[in-house]
């Protein structure tokens, strides 16, 4: 790890990845400040990057901040932090700058000539497997190939639930929730694909990060799947083809670039790790008081076109 100094502006130029058949190119910046922590002995922050990837290009990354900082990269899903321990009281704010120049590749089914982790496999904490098993092998029991039960999983994905941001339960995630409510958030649609495609034995990944509409402040959040079949990459997003019918048949396989990605996977062990509990999700910066969850940081995103 290499230890940055105070005020430090950090430079990182990054190569070119191989371009998907269309993109789009942001100037991306990140305002993070910190309440003033009187009484603390020890406060850590954790700062999630954008990926870097086939899909997203990452170049000119600036970091300025009056504390030293490291970056790591965990191991399980390859996520990236900036990392700040300052032992002692905080007796004033903090404001942790970030700025970048984002190319985001469209996503389109291709081949994937790589590896794929065991991990795409295995359950989460909302996404169990087991319960879905025998739903999973309902919905698939008369295609015969693997990108056809993934098709059928993506249909009734979209056809069994609402995009509705009402009442309480939704946006966590739960993939038994969100299958028994039939409507929630994009978190509650990926987790119910997830926990599908997985059950019939067919690797998802969860990735999370940033709706790029307009220029200007981000507000909230977006997340989608990629699944992995036969040698390929899709991409999907079944949430929004819910809410734009119209482009149903382009979200199976395809995304969209108006989005930046930040981290993938759930229950996410940062790096170093969190003293507390694996985090269900994570796109903005994440922050503990003597080994305790804080709510005192606060996350601001801004795009604008390059």
């Amino acid at each position: 790890m290499r230890k940055i100094s105070a005020m430090a502006i950090f430079m990182l130029l990054l190569p070119l990845a191989a371009f998907s058949q269309s993109r789009q190119s942001f100037f991306f910046k990140e305002e993070v400040k910190v309440k003033p922590q009187p009484q603390a002995k020890l406060v850590e922050i954790w700062i999630p990057l954008p990926r870097e990837g086939k899909f997203q290009e990452v170049r000119n990354l600036t970091i300025s901040s009056p504390l030293p900082f490291t970056i790591n990269t965990e191991s399980e899903y390859g996520n990236k932090f900036i990392y700040i321990r300052h032992e002692g009281h905080l007796n004033k704010p903090l404001q942790i700058k970030i700025e970048a120049q984002i190319t985001r590749n469209e996503v389109a089914p291709q081949n994937y000539p790589y590896s794929i982790p065991i991990r795409y496999l295995l359950p989460d904490k909302m996404v169990p497997l087991k319960i879905f098993s025998g739903l999973s092998r309902q919905i698939t029991k008369d295609k015969r190939d693997e990108l056809s039960r993934l098709r059928a999983i993506y249909e009734y994905v979209v056809s069994h639930m609402k995009y509705d941001k009402t009442g309480k339960g939704w946006g966590r995630g739960d993939a038994v929730w969100a299958c028994a409510s039939k409507k929630g958030n994009c978190t509650d649609f990926h987790s119910l694909f997830i926990a599908l495609a997985r059950s019939a034995g067919i690797p998802a990944i969860f990735e999370i990060g940033l709706p790029i509409h307009r220029k200007g402040l981000v507000k909230g959040y977006h997340c989608w799947v990629l699944a992995f079949t036969e040698g390929k990459i899709y991409g999907i997003d079944a949430s929004e083809a819910a809410k734009h019918p119209e482009k149903r048949e382009y979200f199976f396989g395809h995304l969209s670039p108006d989005r930046i990605a930040i981290t993938r996977g759930r229950d996410l062990l940062l790096s170093p790790a969190q003293h507390g509990g694996r985090i269900n999700f994570l796109y903005k910066a994440y922050m503990e008081v003597d080994l305790q969850p804080s709510k005192g940081i606060e996350t601001t995103y801004y795009v604008s076109p390059k």
